[in-house]
């Protein structure tokens, strides 16, 4: 009885690890905006089976990353500023709530451990690693949501972050902005929440909204994608 019990939550486990995988190639463009792949061969580079990828496939199809076509395989959404955009407007409603929330009501061990991801950042930043942001990004994202204990908030949120950090880690290397520009805000927020300054807070989030949407909008007008 013990080993039927465990099957779903290994399950579980596998398919968490195959999401996190793809979600990263994805955002870091080591799957390329536009590329077409199959799930076999996602498969074999990920070097596990079938059934964790495909339960992280159905995941990634609503987080606005990839479509998987039937019979044709899968494909890798091209970078949308204006789905981009359409994020920022969500995130500009909702993200406010649960930034606040985690800022009063995070434990001294959450705290301590956004203090610690703020040191990271600015590690990262320092030896422009921009695939080690992106990954702090996203446990910065995680470590808010449970710090807010909020699961309808949080669940509205999640998908619409890898979008902007698909678009920042974009700008950063490829088209060569500065990534201190987007990074910095970042620190402030997680140094504000591990101290409970919720105003310096919500500032800093005020501040990367205004300056993620100016630089969602710079791609199109200066035709990044193209060159």
């Amino acid at each position: 009885m013990s080993k039927v019990m465990q099957k779903p939550s290994l399950l579980a486990s596998h398919a968490e690890v195959a999401y996190n995988a793809i979600e990263e190639m994805i955002v870091t463009l080591e799957l390329a905006p536009g590329e077409s792949l199959t799930e076999q061969a996602l498969c074999a580079r990920l070097e596990m089976g079938r059934t964790p990828v495909r339960e992280a496939l159905l995941r990634l199809k609503h987080d606005y990353l990839l479509a998987v076509l039937p019979r044709q395989g899968i494909l890798i959404k091209p970078i949308d500023t204006t789905t981009a955009l359409e994020a920022l407007d969500v995130r500009h409603h909702v993200e406010g709530l649960l930034i606040e929330r985690a800022t009063r009501l995070a434990s001294e061990s959450q705290r301590a451990e956004f203090l610690n991801m703020a040191s990271q950042a600015e590690h990262s930043l320092a030896i422009r690693d921009n695939i080690l942001f992106s990954r702090i990004d996203k446990r910065f994202n995680e470590r808010v949501c449970e710090a807010a204990n909020h699961d309808v908030a949080a669940r509205a949120i999640m998908p619409l972050h890898a979008v902007s950090r698909r678009i920042g880690f974009f700008l950063a290397q490829v088209a060569n902005y500065e990534p201190a520009t987007t990074v910095q805000p970042h620190i402030e927020i997680m140094q504000s929440i591990a101290v409970n300054d919720g105003e310096r807070a919500l500032a800093a989030l005020s501040k990367l909204h205004h300056l993620t949407r100016q630089q969602t909008l710079a791609i199109e007008r200066d035709g990044l994608l193209h060159q």
